[in-house]
């Protein structure tokens, strides 16, 4: 091969980085040579890296490969002391190449970086067998079963090992062959959430502002776009755009960028805050998670210990509450709640790594399944509760796809019961763009497992049937009692659901034929059918000649209260009577002494809709006079269609609503 570096990005192009690779191992392994024999660059940029010889800070370089796929390459620090800065470089980072060399063999750190890229989630990678000019072929295939024994049982077992020499190229052409091959197997992760970026450094530029450079763990960004610093939120708009040092317009997910923000040039940005979407991520200083101890760990790890936080970018210090036993043992896997003394941007499934003070060692590591913004310690009965209600909602779930992100939505949905889920507060409360949990929801609400009370409002079907049972369990309460009619608010009394929620239940609850509207009001089918069945003969003849009172009386008919000595009967008898009439919907109750017949009443709303038709408006005082009554009944009449929403009241006038038609006693 040629010594010209095979993935050098010449300046002028610009091409789209499909994903990220990361180098990891121990110091002095070979891990900037083999990048910048690659590459053409040099990732040791600081003056104390170079003068030491060694990676302090992460270093990035594009490399296109077979000029074909374009990769972005982060040449994580190995020394000890820098372990920290390795944690932030394997954040969203698809494929590791593990720098082992010859000479050397394994060495703590290897085994460090091995078990933090596994603990943070990479799930790919590939072994640069390094230094194989310092030693024999023997020693060359001694190192090569070293290498294999330490990935036994980890995302690496089996792969492939490249024996290579950055001083002689011996091998290079083999494991740039094998880079290639693995990443064409790859399958570029797509990017459907809002724009994360955790910072990695930030400076100010004279004349430009702030500058902030990171790897974007999730969605795009654009220039003149909106973002926001979480924790603080200072928002500002992107001035500048920059991925591997090339002018941009945007970037985003698995890309390194630098972001001009003038905006942030009053209080600089910080490392550990990330840039976000406006209005999306919170910070927290709780968190829930699932985590794994490393094998390496030493001392078990105990409930309530005190340790640093790595998530993103940021590192905390913290204390660790284990929810289901009192030590976890080297290799052990458990739920825990974490306090940490400082609020941390991250998100649900993000990684994280946890890491002892000393000695200086990393742990355990896993991933976030909730967070509380308080910073409270969480009940360990309700947190394990809450943890495996999540588990148990995600079982069997793909890692990545559209299947994941629809149960996402549905878990937001279900977890945060009974509320106004608008797909705004959808979209925020899972970091999902409107766009994708719309398509979430529709596919959702297709399967029937939530319900789309409005176009913009839903809820969880199991939800909303929970809702159901009870207003139907109120209802058969209120029959229970003897009720023949229960109002709005009594059916509402106690539940503080949402106006679209009780607009669905309502329209159920007629449609199944337990209630009928009218009004305020809901007529009880099943205690009136009872009511009707339990009649003796008797009754029914009394209840008759109470209706003829009515149907003969017309708009001058008599107060409830004259009745009983009209038809010779108990003022109890008759009330009971009169009630279950007017459930029946044969008679109208207008008011508390106005009781018109529905023969009536239609009569008399006919005569409203032809006046108004014909001349615009209806004068709420001559009505009396269309109606050949007095003033009560007539006021009575139009207050009911006021309430109905057959009429809309401006001042003495009255008009016709939109809907009058739909709204009208038919």
């Amino acid at each position: 091969m040629s010594p010209n570096p095979p993935g050098l990005l010449r300046p002028r192009q610009q091409a789209d980085v499909q994903m990220m690779i990361c180098t990891a191992g121990h110091v002095d392994h070979g891990k900037t040579r083999l990048v910048k024999l690659l590459t053409g660059c040099s990732t040791d940029r600081l003056k104390e890296e170079l003068e030491r010889g060694l990676t302090i800070e992460l270093g990035f370089a594009p490399c296109l490969l077979r000029g074909e796929v374009c990769v972005g390459i982060v040449d994580v620090p190995g020394h000890e002391k820098f372990v920290r800065n390795m944690v932030a470089g394997v954040s969203g980072i698809d494929m590791a190449v593990l720098v082992v060399a010859a000479d050397d063999g394994v060495m703590p750190q290897t085994i460090e970086h091995l078990e933090i890229m596994e603990l943070v989630g990479v799930r790919h990678g590939m072994v640069a067998l390094t230094k194989i000019d310092m030693v024999s072929p023997e020693r060359v295939e001694e190192v090569s079963r070293q290498v294999e024994e330490l990935l036994v049982g980890t995302f690496m077992e089996g792969a492939r090992i490249c024996p290579v020499s950055s001083e002689t190229l011996d091998g290079l052409t083999e494991f740039y062959d094998g880079l290639v091959e693995e990443v064409r197997g790859l399958e570029r992760r797509r990017s459907d959430h809002v724009f994360r970026m955790p910072i990695l450094s930030a400076f100010s530029s004279e004349g430009f502002g702030s500058v902030l450079t990171g790897i974007p763990l999730d969605g795009t960004i654009e220039l003149g776009q909106q973002v926001e610093l979480v924790p603080g939120g200072q928002k500002g708009r992107v001035r500048g755009l920059q991925r591997f040092l090339r002018d941009a317009q945007d970037g985003g997910y698995g890309q390194c960028l630098a972001v001009n923000i003038p905006d942030f040039g009053k209080l600089q940005p910080e490392r550990g805050q990330v840039l976000s979407t406006p209005g999306y991520l919170r910070p927290a200083r709780a968190f829930y998670l699932r985590l794994k101890v490393v094998s390496g760990v030493g001392k078990p790890l105990r409930n309530a210990e005190e340790i640093s936080f790595h998530a993103g970018t940021s590192e905390v210090k913290g204390k660790l509450y284990l929810l289901e036993e009192k030590v976890l043992e080297a290799g052990g896997e458990g739920l825990a709640h974490i306090v940490l003394k400082a609020p941390v941007a991250a998100a649900v499934r993000d990684r994280f790594i946890v890491r002892r003070a000393s000695p200086a060692r990393t742990v355990a590591g896993g991933e976030i399944i909730g967070s509380e913004e308080s910073g409270e310690r969480a009940r360990r009965r309700q947190a394990l509760e809450r943890l495996r209600g999540y588990l148990s909602f995600f079982e069997g779930t793909q890692a990545e796809g559209p299947g994941l992100l629809e149960r996402e939505v549905e878990y937001f949905l279900a977890s945060e019961g009974v509320r106004d889920h608008s797909l705004e507060r959808i979209a925020r409360g899972t970091l999902l763009t409107e766009e994708k949990a719309g398509e979430c929801l529709a596919r959702l609400v297709a399967a029937e497992r939530v319900i789309e009370l409005t176009p913009d409002s839903y809820v969880h079907a199991e939800e909303y049937r929970a809702c159901l049972e009870l207003a139907a369990a109120r209802v058969q309460e209120a029959c229970d009692a003897g009720k023949l009619e229960l109002s709005i608010s009594e059916l509402r009394q106690g539940y503080d659901w949402p106006l679209p929620l009780w607009s669905r239940l309502q329209e159920e609850l007629e449609g199944e034929g337990l209630v009928a509207r009218k009004g305020e009001r809901f007529v009880l089918h099943g205690a009136v059918q009872e009511a009707d069945a339990g009649l003796a003969a008797e009754e029914r003849e009394l209840m008759e000649r109470l209706q003829e009172v009515y149907e003969r009386t017309g708009f001058r008919s008599p107060r409830p209260d004259e009745l009983p000595a009209m038809l010779g009967a108990s003022e109890g008898r008759i009330e009971s009577l009169l009630e279950l009439q007017v459930a029946r919907e044969r008679l109208f109750r207008l008011g508390k002494n106005v009781v018109l017949s529905r023969n009536w009443l239609l009569k008399a709303q006919e005569i409203v809709v032809q006046v108004i038709e014909r001349d615009g408006v209806l004068d709420s005082a001559d009505f009396k006079t269309h109606l050949e009554t007095s003033r009560k009944y007539a006021l009575a009449v139009l207050d009911f269609l006021d309430a109905r929403k057959v009429l809309i009241r401006h001042g003495n006038h009255r008009k016709l609503s939109g809907n009058y038609r739909a709204n009208m006693i038919q």
